[in-house]
């Protein structure tokens, strides 16, 4: 696996960036482009492809702002995120990176979020969505969720926020214990080779955190609603996500699959938050599927269709 690490920037955030494979790229395919959820980093993806992309595929990850090695700029305060901010920087973000190349993301929980935010603004050289337990509502449950109220408290709530953080940062047993609760089964989750090289792989990033800029980030979220808009989207969209999400409720992605017209929804039973961990067979599966149809512009999304279970 080739990898190329850099930084683009968009309204004064640099956004860290993964080039995978560029070697392996062909003429006229789409670029893939992996998004992470809060509190991960854009290395989060280094062994949460599928096995097939880790040497015969090209593609890219694409960090979400404030989140190291991405940085904000020193004015990033409360009141800046919403829907509108999240579609400028992530936008701005891929054009500098790919600039009109046709793209086909891959969003995990925020990633999730923000490729659909992405579609709901019909950006055209995006041609295809896969949601990955991605959300419309800035309302989650669990440990996540718990940072997220804080968040959305205020300034008066800063310190408590940053003290969680400081006490995740000191110590690898809250870091794989807090990862664990985003899991159906957290004992299965800790057991797993791969939920700790997705830790390993995110170590360096999670301990150079700039807590603030993430005050900020999620105080932003905590508000954010785009239910409403969901019926804009055109592009052809895939929504997978587990059965049991501790985190993003299933109520948001029957949400999504009713509000989306060109969506297929496949559920992964007795699965968490993190489906490319804890039922990675599947989970991959799905996301090839998804990925040679959307490249290909199947007619499978010319008509709305949802239901799918794995």
């Amino acid at each position: 696996m080739k990898v190329r690490e850099g930084l683009v920037e968009a309204e004064g955030h640099q956004l860290a960036f993964l080039a995978v494979n560029e070697h392996r790229a062909r003429e006229g395919e789409p670029a893939i482009v992996f998004i992470h959820g809060v509190l991960a980093s854009v290395n989060c993806w280094r062994d949460c492809v599928p096995p097939a992309f880790r040497e015969d595929k090209a593609w890219f990850a694409l960090g979400l702002p404030a989140h190291y090695p991405s940085t904000a700029p020193q004015d990033f305060q409360p009141g800046q995120v919403n829907e509108d901010w999240f579609f400028r920087i992530m936008n701005g973000a891929l054009k500098a990176l790919l600039g009109d190349r046709k793209v086909i993301i891959v969003g995990h929980s925020t990633g999730g979020f923000s490729a659909l935010n992405l579609a709901i603004h019909q950006v055209p050289n995006v041609i295809g969505i896969v949601s990955v337990a991605g959300f419309h509502r800035g309302v989650w449950g669990g440990v996540e969720g718990q940072l997220l109220k804080l968040a959305g408290l205020g300034n008066w709530a800063k310190g408590l926020f940053v003290a969680n953080l400081f006490i995740a940062k000191k110590s690898r047993l809250v870091r794989t214990i807090f990862a664990s609760m985003l899991a159906c089964d957290p004992r299965a989750y800790r057991a797993n080779p791969l939920s700790q090289r997705f830790l390993d792989n995110i170590e360096a990033d999670v301990l150079n955190q700039d807590a603030g800029a993430l005050f900020v980030l999620l105080n932003g979220i905590s508000s954010i609603e785009i239910a409403g808009q969901l019926d804009q989207i055109r592009t052809p969209c895939y929504l997978l996500t587990g059965s049991d999400d501790p985190v993003v409720p299933s109520e948001q992605s029957l949400v999504l699959a009713g509000n989306i017209a060109n969506a297929r929804l496949v559920v992964f039973q007795n699965v968490g938050h993190m489906p490319f961990i804890e039922s990675p067979e599947a989970y991959f599966g799905a996301l090839e599927q998804a990925l040679a149809e959307l490249a290909a512009g199947s007619k499978a999304f010319t008509t709305k269709q949802s239901g799918d279970e794995q």
